[in-house]
This record gives structure tokens, sequence and C-alpha cells, in this order.
């Protein structure tokens, strides 16, 4: 994916940059959630992000009463991975959890019912709970729209969103023509903003709006190998030190 020619970021006009799938110490990400908020305003350009916890939202709840309270030059959107019977989708703008491991048209219907909007995380790789072309064609051709996707995330930086990327991009070009998105699936903070999505405007009503138009643009570049085993280890000291954390509360996860 190639960078957009004359792109602006963080409210500069022109159009909105965002990165709407990370985690959290919540779940499997290393950072807290006030770390992660102040790094997206420190050490990035990005105009709009999601906290996208796997099976939570409490997590971007809290999230969000930090952003609202502070003082950040970037929107927040809630948001939740959720694991389905056929794999990951991505759901956004949640002020509800979404239940795992439920059917995938009836996860995209629950979605849909509280305002949220049902995007296919790196759809087609191998290495993690996804969506096969399969259940992405099934979902195509549904009839009603509570129950089809709204967006196809065609960049994903990580070992999972490589693996396959050409067969993604082929399928959704040629069957599919969903709204293309671009997301880091960053689980630690030095991997914020690796990938992106373009969109007209600046905030989380334009990025609704230019999925819904298909104005969207995936941006972003691919993490080397070493990288990804980088992050696989820090995702281990973070677990352990969340373990000791709960055996010995010292404070908030904040």
């Amino acid at each position: 994916m190639s960078t957009t020619p004359g792109a602006r970021s963080r409210s500069g006009g022109g159009l909105g940059k965002a990165d709407m799938h990370l985690h959290t110490l919540y779940s499997d990400g290393t950072a807290s959630v006030t770390d992660l908020l102040d790094h997206v305003e420190r050490h990035t350009d990005l105009d709009l992000i999601a906290i996208t916890d796997h099976e939570r939202i409490d997590g971007a709840l809290r999230a969000r009463e930090i952003h609202s309270a502070g003082d950040y030059s970037f929107e927040l959107v809630v948001g939740e991975e959720i694991t389905t019977r056929r794999g990951h989708v991505l759901a956004l703008f949640l002020e509800e959890r979404v239940p795992a491991l439920r059917p995938l048209v009836e996860t995209i219907e629950r979605i849909h019912a509280q305002g949220g909007v049902a995007i296919a995380a790196h759809p087609l790789a191998p290495l993690t709970p996804s969506l096969g072309r399969r259940s992405l064609l099934k979902l195509h051709a549904q009839r009603e729209a509570r129950h089809r996707l709204d967006a196809i995330e065609l960049m994903n930086p990580s070992a999972a969103g490589r693996a396959r990327r050409a067969a993604r991009i082929r399928l959704n070009a040629s069957v599919l023509h969903l709204p293309a998105v671009g997301n880091s699936d960053a689980h630690v903070l030095d991997g914020v903003g690796s990938a992106w999505t373009w969109f007209p405007g600046v905030g989380a009503a334009d990025y609704r709006a230019a999925l819904l138009a298909g104005t969207t643009r995936a941006d972003g570049a691919y993490w080397s190998d070493w990288h990804n085993l980088d992050v696989y280890r820090r995702q281990l000291l973070a677990k352990v030190r969340k373990v000791r954390h709960t055996l010995r509360p010292s404070g908030e996860w904040r």
C-alpha cells in the first residue's frame, strides 16, 4: 500500500488518519490505556484511534473517561475485537460488549443493533482466527445489511496480516467490494500507527461517513520478522507482570 500523495494528518486538513485496531493490557497488549493515549498524542500524527481489546470493552471505556478528562488532540472510539465461531471481527462505536464465540451472522447483527460497524480483521490470515473465503462470500450474499460487513481490513502489518495479502486484496477487488481500511493491530506502543486508514475529514463522524461512502484508503508498512518475534516476547513479559500485579495489587491498570 503506497502513501497517498499530499495527505495530511492530525487535523491539518486534507485527509484524516485513523488506526482503529489497538490492544492494551486489558487483553493481550503490553501498555496501559493511559500510556497508549499519551503515546498517540506525543509520538504519532493520528487523528483518530480505537481501542479494540479481545472480548471486552472495559479498557476502551476507561480510556474514553481518561480521554474526555484530558487535553488530547485526537478522537477516540470504543471498540472490541470479537472472536466469532468463524474468526475475528472488529467492532467499532460500541457501548456494550458483544459476546464471543457466537455465530458470525449473529455477531454482526449484535454489532449493528447498537449502532456499531463490523469489519473483517486480518481476513484469510492462517496464523490467527480469521474469516476465511467461504465466510466472506456467505456474508457478501446476505440480503439484509444488518448481516453484512461494513469494511475489510486490507492492511494489517503483523505476520498474520502479511500472510495471503495478495489473495485478500484480489478477493475484495473482484467480488466483495468492501471499503478498505488499514490498522496496526498494535500490541506494543512502537507498533501504533504503523498502518492506518486515510479518510476525508478528521474525526469519528467523518470516518463513519467515509466507510459508508467507500472513500477510505488503507496504508502502512509491514513489520519485520524480528519485530513480530519481539512483540510476542513483550506480550509474554507483560502477562507475567500482570499476573504478579494481580497477586500483589499495587494500583490500577490505567
